[in-house]
């Protein structure tokens, strides 16, 4: 691992956050959390990205060897106030990624989308497959993803960026897919229902919230890169498959939508370099506890 020093992790209040936190202190690393609303964070500093002031403080007097960019306005909050989301999605992390190259930071981890492929359904996308954003968010992080990867070729900064499927699993809070995460809790009395917004036969690229910590993780403690860009790997599943298992191992009834399930992100690059496997779905259903819908909070979306 490039850099030394402690761990920024922004975003640390939401679900991908907390979770990616927790891992990297699990193996041994000293990480300096920080959010839009830091009360509450473990061990957290209080930061909004818009803010210069506030940036420049995460670096004051201490040595940030590696950035893991976590924080960003999601897809339907993004679309309900663009301004608001490209001031944090666009200009939020250029001035981070700005600031942790002028503080001789080592390494930056971008949390890219795959929304940068459109919302069509495709099979089998690759990294080298065209990225055809077709909404502000997309067009955004893939925007970014240029500007790091220039970093990168600058010298300045060791950069990378993973382009996230649909996220599962405890945690999420103030979203409006709150369904990946509610799929996983034990269903309320009296026959509640899981709005899922996808057709039965809709194939959906998802990554658990644990496996995206432990990918996040690998690109930490990673040597090298021999790419810019990775797919995060991705289980691509029936969206009744989703809802069957949501029912057998957690008591949910599901109501499916018409939604078709996106482009098919192929994570095999990712895979390969790094020897990496996520665990199944059936897997993350059959160890979720009952309580693992606590602690929610710090998502923007």
């Amino acid at each position: 691992m490039r850099g030394g020093g402690k761990i920024l992790v922004t975003g640390a209040g939401g679900q991908v956050g907390r979770a990616a936190a927790r891992e990297l202190r699990a193996a041994g690393h000293q990480v300096l959390a920080s959010d839009v609303r830091g009360a509450g964070v473990v061990g957290g500093m209080e930061c909004d990205v818009r803010s210069e002031e506030d940036v420049a403080r995460l670096f004051e007097g201490r040595r940030i060897g590696t950035v893991v960019h976590l924080a960003a306005v999601l897809p339907t909050a993004y679309r309900a106030d663009p301004v608001y989301g490209a001031a944090v999605n666009r200009e939020g992390t250029l001035r981070l990624l700005r600031t942790a190259a002028a503080a001789g930071c080592g390494r930056f981890v971008f949390a890219s989308s795959g929304s940068v492929y459109g919302s069509a359904t495709r099979k089998g996308c690759t990294e080298t497959a065209e990225a055809a954003p077709d909404d502000p968010y997309g067009a955004a992080k893939l925007e970014v993803e240029k500007v790091v990867g220039q970093t990168a070729n600058e010298g300045t900064m060791e950069t990378v960026s993973l382009r996230i499927a649909r996220v599962l699993g405890p945690g999420a809070g103030r979203t409006a897919s709150g369904w990946r995460s509610r799929m996983f809790e034990r269903a309320p009395a009296r026959g509640a229902v899981l709005a899922i917004p996808f057709a039965a036969e809709a194939r959906v690229p998802v990554i658990h919230v644990e496996d995206l910590a432990r990918a996040l993780r690998v690109l930490v403690e990673a040597e090298s890169f021999a790419w810019r860009i990775y797919n995060a790997p991705a289980e691509i599943v029936a969206a009744g498959e989703l809802a069957s298992m949501a029912e057998e191992f957690r008591g949910w009834g599901a109501e499916l939508g018409t939604a078709e399930g996106g482009p098919e992100i192929d994570g095999g690059r990712f895979e390969r370099e790094f020897g990496f496997r996520a665990r199944g779905l059936k897997e993350h259903f059959a160890g979720a506890g009952t309580d693992c819908g606590s602690g929610r909070g710090g998502d923007r979306d």
